[in-house]
């Protein structure tokens, strides 16, 4: 059976005109209309009622469904078919944490794709909790976020983040190159609660008895360095975050310093593994890279 004819057939029906029908088709309605009927010839009925709106027959009604289906399962045929022969990519999902390097991650992920191009590469920004939850579940492969203390097989150190206080250019302590905890109480500090930073700090001034004033919350470090550089208050920031616009000071009382890295389950994913090797020769640390990407 001709295809051609039967994709005749579906114009006139959906457009209920020979002539839109013939425009749909791209053809002239003389061709179209003779179309038709070679395809009524063959299949031995009648399909239309010839009149000024052309309607179908009751053979014509039947033979609609069986049309739409030949042109879908000969679609589907050709995509197949042409399918075949073509490499598979291989399939990997990526989550990391809002707040990375924007510079130093867009580098990662573009100089990846661009290395393995037999990689289909798929991305999520998450919270860590979230992506170490999806990561259990199977729903992605790897994730960059905050390693724990803990050596693990499964995972491979990055780069190391620590934080810096950032005080406005005014601010008392900004001629200071480091400040003790003591010197902080009754700072007006915005704070990211979510912030990797936050139990050490804490812990910390709790134990030295330390209050600081919370005068402000944010749901990224990007929007705690614009309340710093607007003279608001004062906060604790990733030490490659920092602007000009901002004095920074170190905490030497606060010595944490977090791990980021690649955390995954499964050794024997193979695009995981390329992108094990590609991750640990990238330089996260070839320039301070003051762009952040969500936090």
């Amino acid at each position: 059976m001709n295809l051609t004819l039967i994709r005749y057939f579906m114009a006139v029906a959906e457009t209920g005109s020979f002539t839109r029908g013939a425009e749909r088709a791209n053809v002239t309605q003389p061709t179209l209309s003779a179309g038709i009927k070679r395809l009524e010839e063959s299949l031995g009925a009648s399909l239309f009622e010839r009149s000024r709106a052309p309607q179908l027959t009751p053979a014509g009604a039947r033979f609609l469904p069986r049309a739409r289906l030949l042109l879908q399962e000969w679609t589907a045929a050709r995509h197949d078919l042409r399918q075949e022969g073509r490499p598979t990519k291989l399939r990997l999902r990526l989550g990391y944490i809002p707040g990375l390097p924007q510079r130093r991650l867009t580098a990662l992920l573009g100089g990846f794709a661009s290395a393995h191009p037999d990689v289909a590469l798929e991305i999520l920004e998450a919270p860590a909790a979230t992506l170490t939850r999806r990561l259990d579940l199977g729903r992605i492969d790897a994730a960059i976020l905050p390693l724990g203390d803990d050596s693990d097989d499964h995972s491979l150190t990055l780069f190391r983040q620590r934080y810096l206080l950032a005080v406005p250019p005014k601010h008392p302590l900004a001629r200071r190159n480091s400040a003790r905890i003591s010197d902080l109480q009754d700072q007006p500090f915005v704070i990211r609660p979510q912030a990797e930073i936050m139990p050490a700090a804490e812990k910390l001034f709790d134990g030295l008895n330390v209050r600081p004033r919370i005068i402000g919350r944010a749901e990224s470090d990007a929007a705690l360095l614009a309340l710093v550089e607007a003279g608001i208050g004062v906060a604790l920031l990733p030490h490659w975050l920092i602007s000009d616009a901002v004095a920074t000071l170190t905490l030497p009382e606060l010595r944490d310093m977090h791990r980021i890295g690649l955390l995954w389950r499964d050794d024997t994913h193979a695009a995981l593994a390329q992108l094990r090797d590609f991750a640990a020769g990238h330089d996260w640390d070839a320039a301070t890279d003051r762009a952040v990407l969500g936090h």
